[in-house]
This record gives structure tokens, sequence and C-alpha cells, in this order.
């Protein structure tokens, strides 16, 4: 299992539209990415549960200076 050392879950409110869910994914990629500058060693993941739910995440697995998207494999 992987450890994340910071991490922001985002879920939607009902009735949010495409343009309000990408406003507040930048705003989470932004707070995420502060954290992972100042430690200077791992980048971000965001991992998409749903399509109105997210985790942004510092993650070890993600080179320095890199964003990774992935969906979590136990959505279908």
């Amino acid at each position: 299992m992987t450890h994340h050392v910071r991490k922001i879950t985002l879920k939607a409110a009902a009735g949010t539209g495409w343009d309000a869910l990408q406003e507040q994914l930048d705003t989470a990629h932004e707070e995420v990415r502060s954290l992972a500058v100042s430690g200077g060693r791992h980048e971000i993941l965001i991992t998409r549960h749903r399509h109105d739910a997210y985790t942004l995440a510092v993650s070890p697995e993600v080179p320095y200076g890199m964003t990774y998207e992935r969906d979590d494999p136990g959505t279908p």
C-alpha cells in the first residue's frame, strides 16, 4: 500500500456543472502542489473515484515536477 503524505478529498455537490468542478479541482491542485514543492521530492497523484469525487495527494509514486492521473480501480 502506498503512503500519501498529504491529500485533499474533493466531492462535488449534486448539480455541480463541469466548469465549477474543474475550478474546484484546479484550486485543490494548487493547494496540494504547494505542499509537494515545499517537500521537493514528490508530486501529485489525482485519483478519480467517481465523476464527482476525487483525491489529490502528494505521492512518492510520482516523480518531482509531474502530475499523474488515474481512475480508482474499484470504480465500476
